[in-house]
């Protein structure tokens, strides 16, 4: 490729046409290439004073444009998801101070407080609302699966919600001993409806699960079986408490409501609390079985 040209006793090397060529052809190469990216800059947006605008048209960018569109679909579900579920905890306390007498009984001279025997009644169904329904819910959005270990936000919530419905099933206990015959079996006032048996099975559930996130939380090397374990079992006790506290809430209005089959504002208010658990149930599944929850 090298042409060697003698001048006196100087020796150069001189590139011949070949290698002259060549370097044409790479410089063409690079060039064409330059233009084809550059026109495909210019494919993707529009020219303005300040450079190119985004357009739809470039796949970057329409994935870019579709992301965020779930990001905020995603947002909304969640604010619904939040909306909903604390409207159902306002509107069980409020039942409860406007139509039930509150969650505690203070004297005449303001000496000294006690809770009655409807108040430990309206106690377990604020508390099981506040637990087994919102907190419990919340808590499962905090599992993720492609996470290494289980985090410790996750098991305080977690924790947090198993207290406050162990407190609910224990305002419901003293709600039925008080005022119990002497001499009567331990078992008799307990248990013996729908409501009862559904609420036990949610609490076994709430503690195997918890037991199980507990345990995979101290050994990480559970994590593959904690993890699905705990989101079956957060979906599926979910649903048995809400089929549980719906039953329940029924069952005392039908005992303690005024006017319940002539359409009071207790009984209206009861039932929409009703239909907002079971709205809230289903934006809880919705959002767990969703292929891009996390």
């Amino acid at each position: 490729m090298y042409a060697l040209q003698t001048v006196g006793s100087t020796t150069s090397s001189v590139k011949d046409d070949t290698e002259v060529l060549d370097l044409d052809d790479v410089g063409n190469s690079i060039v064409e290439q330059i233009i084809t990216n550059s026109n495909a800059v210019k494919r993707s947006g529009n020219v303005t004073a300040n450079g190119y605008q985004s357009s739809q048209t470039h796949p970057a960018i329409h994935n870019y444009e579709r992301n965020v569109k779930k990001d905020h679909t995603g947002l909304c579900f969640w604010t619904i998801f939040q909306a909903v579920g604390l409207t159902c905890v306002g509107t069980i306390i409020c039942r409860s101070v406007i139509y039930q007498h509150g969650y505690f009984d203070v004297s005449s001279n303001n000496n000294s407080t006690s809770i009655t025997k409807s108040q430990f009644s309206n106690w377990h169904y604020s508390l099981s609302t506040v637990g087994f329904i919102y907190l419990y819910a919340n808590s499962i959005f905090m599992i993720k699966s492609h996470k290494s270990k289980v985090s410790l936000p996750y098991i305080m919530l977690h924790t947090f919600a198993y207290l406050v419905s162990a407190l609910g099933l224990c305002a419901m206990y003293v709600h039925k001993e008080t005022g119990k015959p002497e001499g009567s079996a331990f078992y008799e006032g307990h248990l013996y409806s729908i409501h009862a048996w559904t609420g036990v099975l949610a609490a076994a559930m709430f503690t195997i699960q918890w037991l199980t996130a507990a345990a995979t939380f101290i050994m990480p090397c559970l994590l593959k079986i904690g993890l699905p374990l705990g989101k079956m079992f957060s979906l599926y006790t979910t649903i048995v408490s809400t089929i549980s506290l719906i039953s329940g809430v029924n069952q005392n209005a039908m005992k303690t409501a005024k006017d319940y089959r002539m359409y009071s504002i207790e009984s209206l208010v009861l039932n929409g609390f009703g239909l907002l658990v079971i709205v809230f149930l289903f934006l809880v599944t919705y959002m767990v079985i969703k292929p891009n929850r996390n």
